[in-house]
């Protein structure tokens, strides 16, 4: 009986710290959810929760699968502890952490000295000083009428970090548009609303006035610089005279290789058609009912999972970025990619997904 007791409490034992060791990635992104909307006392806990399941950092953490993200918690909560007036443990974060994650908050020795700047303050505040004895009042003189006090509204308070974070992201931004015009991707729409997105940004920046304003600014610089990299250039268009070529007799492997593969040239043009013009939903439909009739052709794979990771950047649905890291496996099984996807197609956010991706 004492050792079916045994067995039972070490079954429930495992089992809570594997849903405990499961749970550190979901606490780190609430953390860092909570910190790019300026939430420091959510950020702080969060990141702590995560720590606990988690205390390694890595550029490359693995979470479920072959699921990987910049893990740097010791990052998060310094800043957090910093703005919370934590200073001492501020330092403390910030002296192990070895640099910031997928959010840049800003350097670390900046966010370092800010810390020790204000610890030193605090630690030579004067204590308070003794009153002094009571003095005779002397009489007072007649009251007159006091003018009104015109009182001035206080200007709120800007969280220096995220003013850096959101002018950062704006340069960011700039610079990935500049990419995508030196692509000639220009009259992509991802551009055309990477660069809304962006005129607004750098609109709102002029009259920004509080933590608020500067935590949107910073979004929407993100979300452009996201769609910059998604913008690609138009696929060529085939001239509308073409040379009329002299007639040859075709071999008939050729003949029979297009005979079998007509059914499926004018889906498999309208599925490329779709992705290159930024309809990644209705490519994704085409590319996946693909995949079931052409199940060993790594490019409709390869094409399928970028449709699918640009949906999710799209729609930050995590559904989409498995489905993508499924299509991106599959195909690094059936084709071997010496370079990567090739530039010519898919956009660096892509490329850089796929060889991320486990084979």
């Amino acid at each position: 009986m004492n050792r079916v007791r045994l067995l039972s409490f070490l079954f429930v034992a495992l089992a809570v710290a594997g849903a405990a060791q499961a749970s550190w990635y979901d606490d780190y992104d609430a953390g860092i959810a909570a910190a790019r909307k300026g939430n420091w006392s959510v950020a702080q806990q969060k990141m702590s929760a995560a720590i606990k399941g988690n205390a390694t950092e890595s550029n490359k953490a693995r979470t479920y699968g072959a699921i990987f993200i910049n893990y740097h918690p010791y990052y998060y909560r310094g800043v957090a502890n910093l703005n919370l007036g934590n200073y001492q443990d501020a330092i403390n974060d910030l002296e192990k952490t070895a640099g910031p994650g997928e959010l840049d908050l800003g350097p670390i020795a900046w966010h370092l000295d800010r810390a020790k700047t204000k610890l030193a303050a605090n630690d030579n505040t004067p204590s308070t000083p003794q009153p002094e004895p009571a003095r005779p009042t002397p009489a007072a003189p007649t009251p007159t009428p006091a003018a009104p006090v015109v009182t001035t509204p206080a200007v709120p308070s800007i969280d220096p970090a995220l003013r850096q974070r959101a002018t950062s992201a704006l340069g960011t931004a700039r610079q990935k548009l500049q990419a995508a015009q030196q692509r000639r991707a220009t009259s992509s729409q991802q551009y055309t609303q990477a660069m809304s997105m962006f005129t607004d940004a750098t609109t709102r920046s002029a009259s920004a006035r509080s933590n608020d304003d500067w935590s949107a600014i910073a979004s929407m610089a993100e979300n452009a610089g996201v769609l910059a990299d998604l913008a690609t250039p138009p696929s060529a268009i085939p001239s509308t005279n073409p040379a009329t070529p002299s007639p040859a007799l075709m071999p008939k492997p050729a003949a029979a290789t297009d005979i079998v593969l007509a059914d499926y040239k004018a889906q498999l043009r309208r599925a490329l058609e779709n992705y290159f013009a930024g309809e990644f939903e209705s490519a994704s439909r085409d590319f996946e009912d693909l995949t079931r009739k052409l199940p060993g052709n790594a490019w409709i794979w390869a094409f399928l999972g970028a449709s699918q990771y640009s949906q999710y950047a799209f729609e930050a649905d995590d559904a989409y970025r498995t489905k993508a890291t499924h299509a991106f496996r599959r195909a690094k099984q059936l084709r071997t990619w010496r370079d990567g996807l090739p530039s010519k197609y898919f956009s660096r956010r892509i490329r850089k997904a796929f060889s991320e991706t486990a084979g």
